[in-house]
């Protein structure tokens, strides 16, 4: 696939905010430059990278979270938006000025911490211990300072006048054009508390201040993170061994067929510490036609054939006949079938128009995305949907039929109806699995 398919694709599945922000990410951390011919470009390169993410991190998101909810906004039900536990963040910058605060001055310790120490971490991965031991503590708080004062913003001048495509294609052969790059693998640093001289803790201290102080919560010095820290490591270790533990006994009931009074649901707090289990309930029954019921976890699943595959896919005539068998009740009359926000059939409208019914589903599925409604309604003619050229698809409507074609089943809703009674119930979810061609 090319890059801009893949940036299409990212799009989909991300949403163009965090598949720009991946692009970025991945451009960043493939940025590896040839250590061996010029330590000193290491450590300029790691300063305004930690400069950057400071800056990302605590100005750049923090103002675009309040961009979206501003102070005086309202949630759904109309109330102030930052109340009860929301706190308003505050943007944090670096002050350069003489005349500053006592909490501007604190604040900039704190930032100057996070650029030395992340900077530092940054060249670790790089550099091999003999080599960085040099270059890592040449990292001074002026080296810091200078550096914040000349600060730009991380984002490319570039992106302003780009489509979001163009920028994430951008990153994208920047993070390919890196990446060939790499000659040796990159340094593992592991956490450790108890050593200060390899400025851990003291990166740990920077960043959380600096959350603390945007959020109003009184910071800390490091002795108080190291001890936290030395609470959190085996707490976290211990509660997701207890966890994985207490999910694979389930997991050996659910192997052995064993009946629902044999299942656990475990409510666990190991500070208290306190340990609570209790049996499930069962699934609620959803009421069908003549006294059937079924639940959530139920599916009618109708496979493919071959024969129809090669004949253009399963028709909705053949998958209307198929759900009536696969349902256990040929009495019963398939009144809707609906996928996501668009109908496909409607036994009022589609009952006797052999054009629809004849159609695959797939070709019935694209029609429904290339349609301008959300409810999307066949009209009674003839027309195959063929007429409407690919040119004409917006990109949103060819990405989605594009994914549509990898997809290897759908999942419908399907009501049914009495045609006695009039009763009308809907049937458990049903998938349509696609026969799945063998490639060469």
């Amino acid at each position: 696939a090319s890059v801009t398919d893949v940036s299409k694709m990212m799009i989909q599945n991300l949403g163009e905010e965090a598949a720009v922000m991946a692009a970025r990410e991945m451009a960043e951390d493939f940025q590896v430059v040839n250590c061996d011919e010029d330590l000193g470009n290491v450590k300029e390169a790691s300063i305004a990278w930690a400069v950057a993410l400071c800056r990302e991190l605590f100005y750049t998101v923090i103002t675009d979270l309040l961009r979206k909810h501003p102070i005086n906004s309202l949630d759904e039900d109309g109330k102030p938006f930052w109340a009860g536990t929301r706190r308003a963040p505050t943007p944090l910058k670096y002050s350069a000025g003489k005349n500053i605060t006592d909490e501007e001055k604190k604040i900039n310790e704190c930032i100057i911490d996070f650029v030395r120490y992340a900077a530092r971490l940054r060249i670790e991965s790089y550099i091999e211990t003999d080599k960085t031991v040099a270059i890592s503590s040449d990292i001074t708080i002026e080296e810091a300072r200078l550096a914040l004062q000349i600060e730009v913003d991380p984002k490319d001048e570039a992106d302003q006048s780009q489509s979001v495509i163009e920028v994430i294609s951008h990153k994208l052969n920047e993070a390919r054009r890196f990446a060939r790059q790499i000659q040796n693998e990159l340094n593992i640093a592991s956490f450790e508390k108890d050593d200060d001289s390899n400025g851990h803790v003291a990166f740990v201290t920077a960043a959380s201040n600096l959350r603390a102080i945007a959020y109003g919560i009184t910071p800390v010095d490091a002795m108080e993170t190291r001890r936290i820290a030395g609470r959190i490591v085996p707490a976290m270790i211990t509660t997701t061994a207890l966890v994985s533990a207490l999910s694979c006994i389930e997991l050996v009931k659910l192997i052995q067929s064993a009946p629902l009074r044999s299942y656990r649901n475990a409510f666990v707090n190991l500070a208290l510490p306190f340990f609570a289990f209790t049996a499930p309930l069962p699934a609620e029954k959803i009421s069908g036609l003549h006294g059937n019921t079924h639940t959530i976890w139920d599916r009618i699943v109708i496979k493919e054939s071959e024969k129809s595959s090669e004949k253009g896919g399963i028709t909705l005539r053949r998958l209307i006949r198929q759900i009536k068998k696969k349902a256990l009740d040929e009495a019963i009359e398939v009144s809707n079938i609906s996928f996501g926000p668009y109908m496909l059939y409607a036994n009022f409208l589609h009952g006797d128009n052999d054009n629809v019914l004849d159609k695959s589903v797939f070709e019935l599925m694209t029609e429904a995305i290339l349609s301008s409604d959300e409810d999307f309604e066949l009209e009674n003619s003839d027309d195959d949907g063929e007429n409407m050229a690919p040119e004409k698809l917006s990109e949103v409507q060819q990405n989605e039929v594009n994914a549509l074609r990898h997809r290897s089943f759908l999942d419908f809703s399907v009501l049914a109806e009495d045609p006695e009674t009039g009763e009308e119930a809907e049937l458990p979810s049903v998938r349509l699995v696609f026969f799945k061609r063998a490639t060469t």
